[in-house]
């Protein structure tokens, strides 16, 4: 793998970023030039000190000035620090941040040539994830094929779908979150519980990430055998309604999102 010959911008340096900066540069023969926001500031000198192609600009418009390829990981409440930026129209900006629709981003960072949205996973530190991009502009693509693949999106309503589908770490961690606790009323120290949660989900999230085309309908059946009590469980809560609760959340979230 050798660089693509862009110098990357990173506005918004959190998890995501340090995912993205992480891929494109650990292992990498040739990585290409980065420079990121001082925003969090640790996280940003962290990556610069790790990283030779990596330096931290002195604020956002230094970030923009010395890049040809911003990527955009800012918070939504902070989306409309883009628009008192100065861009140029040969400037590519790929946004990962929710609930900016494309038009919006687009006024934004007017007048820049081209503009996409993507939902990268943390899984890009280790190239193992392919990322949505829509529209599927070119410097979107050559960006994500450098972290796993880029999965092009040309329907706008699909991608919105599709941000909103992954979305959902926080729900599965809320979720992990209920066995552990259930572990500890029943006298497990809480550590141990959570320790033993975690650690039984990434055996199975292993397994899943080893499958092709994973079919979950017949994963269901597979982990829920006959009387057991994964098929109870799943039962019960069908029966309760869980899974079309989470159905109508999603809907709900999806409409939000666009608006």
């Amino acid at each position: 793998m050798t660089g693509s010959g862009e110098t990357y911008g990173v506005l918004g340096v959190g998890a995501l970023a340090s995912a993205i900066v992480t891929g494109l540069c650990d292992g990498v023969p040739d990585p290409p030039p980065v420079v990121l926001s001082p925003r969090n500031a640790d996280i940003a000198a962290g990556l610069a000190a790790r990283f030779p192609s990596v330096r931290v600009a002195a604020d956002n418009q230094a970030v923009v000035d010395g890049s040809t390829t911003v990527v955009v990981c800012l918070r939504q409440a902070h989306a409309d620090v883009l628009g008192g930026l100065v861009w140029w129209p040969d400037h590519a900006v790929v946004s990962a941040v929710a609930g900016v629709p494309l038009g919006r981003l687009t006024g934004l960072v007017a007048p820049a040539g081209q503009v996409a949205r993507a939902v990268p996973m943390p899984e890009v530190a280790t190239r193992a994830s392919a990322t949505p991009v829509h529209p599927p502009l070119a410097p979107a693509v050559a960006l994500f094929d450098q972290l796993g693949g880029a999965l092009p999106i040309e329907d706008g309503d699909q991608f919105e779908a599709i941000f909103t589908a992954l979305g959902t770490v926080a729900p599965f961690f809320e979720y992990l979150g209920v066995l552990a606790g259930f572990l500890v009323d029943h006298g497990l120290p809480a550590p141990a519980a959570q320790r033993l949660v975690a650690d039984s989900f990434t055996g199975v999230l292993s397994t899943l990430a080893a499958a092709g085309d994973p079919d979950f309908a017949e994963l269901v059946k597979e982990y829920a055998p006959p009387g057991g009590g994964n098929e109870q469980l799943t039962d019960l809560m069908r029966e309760e309604g869980v899974f079309e609760g989470m159905a109508r959340a999603l809907d709900e979230v999806h409409r939000r999102l666009t608006g």
